[in-house]
């Protein structure tokens, strides 16, 4: 039943227009709790938005940083100035080839789109951008771990993209010297967009099982609640759970201890 104790991690397959925020705020709404998203969509993209609920919000710090994946259209020979077609052209391009495309892979340097997301002494860059503010963008060291070409026929291109958090694919279709049709995230770490279903609140834990897990007993809970360190090996990020499946928080192991670094229950 959705109220104030509702805690836990909704997938949403986003459409085009709502800004993250917006789909954050109807979460919020529907659920009664606080809510927060762990890495944000640009309105005009599609796909999967973590959303946290209650508790959960707590959790944002171990999921921000979670690779993504996409699919995306490029049409080739033509900059934008928003890196997709809701910009003004700003240049004509020789039209890239399979193998531009294919020598992005690895570690990339790429200047963050001036209609994105990031803020920019706090404000979003697309809300500048819209009231033609003129602003220097900064630039982003990425990792592009896979690329695939599904479709070459120029000047179009799909792509489908497995990268590092923070990697803006409109910035990759400006390197290639053109601007992003669409762009659609298929996935967030572990999760798949097609899991994604808005009116399913998943467990607490369920939000951290690309983490290294501990289950505790309940002397070992209640020291994790109050702050105390547990012995136990490993390095980072460790999800703590007891045996009737709660998430009592998230511990940092280092030199044989585990110390709670987040507390939930």
């Amino acid at each position: 039943m959705a109220g104030s104790s509702t805690s836990g991690l909704v997938l949403v397959d986003k459409p085009a227009g709502p800004s993250s925020f917006a789909v954050v705020d109807h979460l919020r709404k529907t659920f009664t709790t606080k809510a927060g998203h762990a890495g944000t969509l640009d309105p005009l993209a599609t796909g999967l938005l973590l959303v946290l609920l209650g508790r959960g919000t707590r959790l944002a710090r171990y999921l921000v940083g979670l690779d993504k994946r996409y699919v995306t259209e490029i049409r080739l020979g033509l900059r934008t100035s928003t890196g997709d077609g809701e910009g003004d052209v700003i240049e004509e391009t020789p039209v890239a080839t399979e193998r531009d495309m294919l020598a992005l892979q690895g570690e990339v340097e790429l200047t963050v789109p001036a209609a994105s997301a990031v803020k920019i002494e706090g404000e979003r860059a697309y809300r500048l951008h819209r009231r033609g503010v003129a602003v220097e963008m900064p630039t982003r060291r990425s990792e592009i771990f896979d690329l695939r070409i599904h479709r070459y026929a120029p000047p179009l291109v799909e792509l489908e993209l497995h990268v590092s958090s923070g990697t803006y694919v409109r910035a990759i279709a400006d390197a290639l010297g053109g601007h992003c049709r669409w762009l659609r995230r298929t996935a967030v770490g572990p999760f798949r967009v097609g899991d994604a279903d808005e009116s399913r609140v998943l467990p607490l834990l369920a939000a951290l099982v690309h983490l290294p897990e501990r289950e505790l007993d309940e002397e070992e809970a209640n020291l994790v609640r109050h702050g105390r360190r547990l012995p136990g090996e490993g390095e980072g990020p460790v999800a703590l759970w007891t045996g009737e499946g709660e998430l009592v928080g998230v511990g940092i192991a280092d030199g044989g201890t585990i110390r709670p670094e987040t507390v939930v229950a």
